[in-house]
């Protein structure tokens, strides 16, 4: 078979060298990007690993490609996604749709909001003053700052757990702020945080799965938000209570859409009930890589063609998945990734590219590679990820230890357990 990947970011450099493992042919179909001081370092990734052209260019010739699945691994030229299926070519992902509800909060949430989907009372601004100013009147509610434009890590979080306390860390967050986009203030919700996706053909949904994750970059919560520092894939039923108050409520919209593809929500379990968050429909960090490498019992090539076709007869064992993103603390291009031959198949790439034989980074991102580890409880699927990790090396290497631990906010065994006593699994 031939595969198209259209990217952005490399995001599906892993799934690209899992297809030419099987025997497939592919190539990646890029759109550039903005950042004219990472477009060297950008330039890199892949290379030596799969052919490569600018989207433009794949475009123009793409009658030559007829044959071809055209996969979207990122949300991202909508326009030449559509052209595609109206002319009738076999796409995958992306699409107006996945691209309005990952990058367009207000359309989103109006979407969500029509089948009862409510995110946490939010309010926007466009100066800090103003927003100070709220918060002084709201002093015992505690909030979440969320810019509209910036990187990952400025979206902040109080470290108070009580909530007037809280308050005070966030007015003097909004006092140092240099990020000038405007920005709402979320109220913070206690609860359980999750994200369902289930996977439809046409409209109806064929197979449901939980992604539990962390996203602090450091051990027991501490650093950055990523995108991804770890995290914990099983299948669910579609009738389970966590589906069901989720992405349930818009199986009506899927069905009238026809839709084939993935739908997601990432909401808080709380005692008042489900907390929207976002939707982001697209492969995601750690999440797809996390279900394809450690429970899909099919071969990849054969289950992205599925979706494509519209023919999707899910395959995935029950269990647990773990993965763990490998980071270099300060990204630097050129610096060997080194590893055991037989580690490859269970190891997801995303910053690297090669010279002759020698696996090497790039330097465009901090996250070099994902390891990916199955287990029947969450403890050994944690094992076998990180009895992984260590034997991937290569300069300035970080990664969470502490997957299975209990002693920090965001423990994915105690939320999986208080998911279960809540009863919605």
């Amino acid at each position: 078979m031939r595969f198209v990947i259209a990217t952005q970011h490399y995001a599906g450099l892993g799934f690209a060298m899992r297809l030419q493992d099987e025997g497939h042919e592919v190539l990646f179909a890029v759109r550039g990007i903005e950042d004219r001081r990472q477009e060297e370092r950008h330039a890199l990734v892949a290379n030596g690993i799969v052919p490569k052209r600018p989207i433009a260019h794949v475009m123009q010739d793409r009658e030559q490609l007829r044959d071809a699945y055209w996969i979207w691994d990122e949300n991202h030229s909508a326009d030449e996604n559509e052209l595609l299926r109206a002319e009738g070519f076999r796409v995958f992902g992306g699409g107006r749709y996945a691209d309005t509800m990952e990058h367009d909060r207000d359309a989103c949430l109006r979407f969500v909001n029509e089948y009862g989907l409510k995110p946490p009372p939010s309010f926007a601004f466009t100066d800090a003053q103003s927003a100070l100013a709220f918060t002084e009147e709201h002093a015992d509610t505690a909030y979440v700052y969320k810019p509209d434009h910036g990187e990952t890590y400025e979206t902040w979080l109080p470290q108070s757990a009580v909530a007037a306390e809280a308050n005070r860390e966030l007015r003097q967050h909004l006092r140092t702020l240099t990020n000038e986009s405007a920005f709402v203030l979320q109220e913070r919700k206690d609860g359980i945080e999750t994200n369902v996706e289930v996977w439809f053909v046409e409209g109806e949904p064929v197979f449901a799965w939980m992604c539990i994750e962390a996203k602090k970059k450091l051990v027991g919560d501490l650093g950055d938000l990523v995108g991804c520092a770890f995290d914990f894939a099983f299948v669910v039923p579609v009738e389970c209570r966590a589906v069901q108050e989720s992405v349930g409520r818009l199986f009506p919209a899927y069905r009238e859409m026809k839709y084939t593809g993935f739908g997601d929500a990432n909401f808080i379990a709380a005692r008042d009930g489900i907390w929207f968050f976002e939707k982001c429909e697209r492969f995601g960090y750690n999440a797809h890589p996390n279900l394809f490498w450690n429970l899909n019992r099919a071969p990849l090539g054969e289950t992205l063609a599925a979706f494509a076709e519209k023919r999707v007869v899910p395959d995935f064992a029950p269990g647990f998945g773990a993965t763990v993103s490998l980071y270099m603390d300060h990204p630097q291009p050129g610096k060997a990734v080194q590893f055991p031959d037989a580690l490859c198949k269970d190891l997801y790439f995303n910053d690297v590219y090669k010279d002759g034989d020698a696996v090497l980074t790039a330097g465009y991102f901090d996250w070099v590679v994902i390891a990916c580890g199955y287990g029947y409880t969450i403890p050994t699927a944690w094992e076998e990820a990180i009895r992984k990790a260590w034997q991937v090396k290569f300069p300035g290497r970080s990664f969470r230890t502490d997957g299975a631990g209990t002693d920090y906010p965001t423990s994915p065994l105690r939320r999986y357990e208080a998911l279960q006593a809540m009863g919605y699994l």
